[in-house]
């Protein structure tokens, strides 16, 4: 019977570990208003804040999203290291906001760098 022969990996580069610890997500988070007569403003100041205590990384984004009869949502993108965030946690608390009937994470784009 033959003998079985291990054979050794090579381990990976240092660099491409830190390219692993340095994961980001790109988020979008969508926060449907009550009514079509809530303050989409105060909203969207609000979300920002609550992005931006959480962690989100440089320049962050605010948009509105027609829905129907006049309802717009609030889409906010930010920017998270991928390890240790908790993005259904920052929906939640985005939730909170007065007039939000909801908020959910709509989106994740994974990037490197």
């Amino acid at each position: 019977m033959p003998e079985r022969m291990l054979y050794a990996t090579p381990a990976p580069d240092a660099v491409f570990l830190d390219q692993i610890n340095m994961a980001k997500a790109i988020i979008t988070f969508k926060l449907m208003p009550e009514s079509p007569d809530a303050d989409l403003k105060k909203i969207r100041e609000k979300a920002l804040a609550i992005a931006k205590k959480n962690g989100a990384i440089g320049e962050m984004q605010a948009k509105e999203e027609p829905i129907a009869f006049g309802l717009k949502a609030v889409l906010i993108l930010a920017m998270y290291n991928v390890e240790g965030t908790d993005f259904e946690r920052i929906a939640e608390e985005m939730q909170e906001i007065n007039q939000v009937q909801s908020a959910e994470v709509a989106k994740m784009d994974l990037a490197l760098g």
